[in-house]
């Protein structure tokens, strides 16, 4: 991966990107601790009070993203951030659940909308397939600053006193001041013509292209294995060592940064990223047969069978992510691309819904059986998504078709 991308807008957004994930980084390590160790609620409420937020902020991508496509995505973007860095450093004044509930569920609306409008963003600076490896370098980006700011927040663990979470904290609220600032500095991009954009919601009323999401949501469950599944998976059903749980988290995250875009730029077409998530799914299969016979054997092979298993679980990863970021940015029309993305980040807000229970109920509660369940999901999901595209890319097709046989009839 290049250091910084040769497109002066690409580069800015990156920098932007590398704080801002810098400032989520250190937010996700502490903030469980701050609210639970410091601030004195309980780990129930913290977790009840996001998953509110979360299920508040689901279809806010949709509504922002139209503001971006009638406004400039630039311009709201820049607006977004600022005004979650005034609901973090809320955070720091928190001292009743209800504060938290709402705190977090403002940012999670404008969060959930931030990252529509960063996908219209990318599609009026670059064109074609350069949208999918930048989106593909973005999350490159994103992995390197999520791991500086876990590093960062060691900081505050270390010293474990209310003055160094809140300082860290404060460090947290500055990158986004600094994001907005960054923000700034990227080229603008004019909003679409008033009789051009789309109604809000239109996206929402787009079946095909909701079905494609649909089906993404499923395959996206493939995130929560290596974070939710994988730690449990080796503590309470293997003789392997603990530390080995960290282990694979560094392949996944190294994986990401050296490879992700290289293999975004091999997935150019749509029929490339279809061929691209039915790997993904055949991948994901063989990981989670290797996961599962990790179970019940010795310590050493069980470590052997786990490190080859993340190997091929990052390799579907790859392929997935790539398909994704193309098919996020191929399908819309140009003139609803906000609102457009605002659906497709849905997929993975859903994913996030799904993932704890199916994980549970299947691989954790049913052991080598449940991962062959699990990795017949993913792929069977992976083996739908051919012909959802299909039915996607027909159906923008004939609405092109449609509206230039207005406009000749109209001239």
């Amino acid at each position: 991966m290049r250091l910084l991308p040769e497109e002066p807008a690409v580069r800015r957004m990156a920098l932007a990107t590398l704080v801002n994930t810098t400032g989520n980084g250190i937010f996700f390590t502490l903030s469980a601790l701050y609210f639970t160790r410091i601030v004195g609620f309980s780990v129930l409420q913290v977790g009840t009070g996001l998953s509110i937020a979360a299920g508040v902020a689901l279809f806010a991508g949709v509504p922002i993203g139209h503001l971006a496509d009638r406004r400039g995505p630039r311009e709201v973007q820049v607006a977004l951030v600022l005004v979650i860095a005034g609901l973090a450093s809320l955070y720091l004044l928190v001292t009743e659940w209800w504060q938290f509930v709402l705190v977090s569920t403002l940012i999670a609306v404008l969060d959930r909308g931030a990252g529509a409008v960063r996908g219209a963003l990318i599609a009026g600076l670059v064109q074609g397939a350069a949208r999918s490896s930048t989106r593909a370098y973005l999350r490159s980006v994103t992995n390197v600053g999520m791991t500086i700011g876990t590093g960062v927040a060691a900081i505050a663990l270390h010293f474990d006193t209310r003055e160094a979470y809140l300082v860290v904290l404060y460090v947290d609220v500055a990158t986004y001041v600094v994001t907005a600032g960054l923000m700034a500095l990227v080229p603008h991009v004019p909003p679409r013509p008033a009789g051009e954009a789309l109604a809000m919601l239109s996206a929402l009323r787009d079946l095909p292209f909701v079905a494609v999401a649909g089906i993404s949501s499923v395959v996206c469950m493939h995130y929560w294995i290596l974070e939710l599944a994988i730690p449990l998976w080796v503590v309470n059903h293997t003789e392997a060592p603990r530390s080995v749980v960290a282990i694979l988290m560094v392949i996944n995250t190294v994986t990401v940064v050296l490879a992700q875009v290289a293999v975004a730029k091999r997935v150019a077409t749509v029929e490339a990223a279809v061929r691209a998530t039915v790997l993904s799914g055949v991948l994901f299969l063989g990981a989670c047969a290797l996961f599962g016979v990790s179970g019940g054997v010795s310590a050493g092979l069980a470590v052997a069978l786990l490190v080859v298993g993340s190997l091929v679980h990052v390799a579907g990863e790859l392929a997935q992510a790539s398909a994704s970021f193309l098919l996020g940015f191929e399908l819309p029309p140009e003139e609803a691309m906000g609102q457009y993305q605002g659906v497709w980040g849905m997929s993975f807000s859903i994913s996030s819904f799904l993932a704890p229970t199916v994980l549970a109920l299947l691989p954790l509660a049913l052991g080598l059986l449940g991962w062959l369940l699990l990795g017949g999901i993913l792929l069977a999901a992976a083996l739908a998504t051919g012909p959802a595209v299909g039915w996607a890319v027909r159906s923008k097709e004939n609405r092109l078709s449609e509206r230039v046989t207005t406009r000749e009839y109209e001239e």
